[in-house]
């Protein structure tokens, strides 16, 4: 026990609020919105896909990381209006020539499009799941 967190309420909020932004809701550092559009950081549902679409109802609350080929994606999804959660933690590579720090991956063919399309059929998945009770999201709605 002594070596946890210890998280106060209002650390968890400060965490929940910054882990679901998009660039276009943070203040500082200011993003150039035609460089940096509303899911950017958010490849996990989202993909590359620069609509705003669905980021209204569904949040990711996430960590990610790329490089060498590698996407990783640490995300808490959630849709607001049809209480829809899950949790997913991935790593998808992409290096067909096997060749690292050369630059040349397959992020926009092969990672990318996996990852959306991993979060959206984890989604249909939980759409379809029955549920005996609906989660309370509230503590993560801004």
């Amino acid at each position: 026990m002594k070596q946890r967190f210890n998280l106060t309420e209002d650390d968890y909020r400060f965490l929940y609020f910054y882990m679901s932004r998009g660039p276009q809701e943070v203040s500082y550092p200011k993003y150039d919105v035609t460089e940096f559009w509303p899911t950017y950081s958010k490849f996990v549902y989202f993909g590359r896909d620069r609509s705003l679409s669905s980021f209204q109802n569904i949040r990711s609350f996430n960590k990610y990381g790329d490089s060498y080929g590698y996407n990783i994606d640490n995300a808490y999804i959630v849709d607001f209006d049809k209480g829809v959660e899950f949790l997913v933690s991935v790593v998808v590579q992409s290096n067909r020539n096997g060749i690292y720090n050369d630059g040349i991956y397959e992020y926009e063919t092969i990672t990318y499009p996996f990852l959306k399309n991993l979060g959206e059929v984890l989604y249909q998945e939980e759409l379809k799941r029955p549920k005996a009770t609906r989660p309370n999201l509230k503590r993560f709605s801004f």
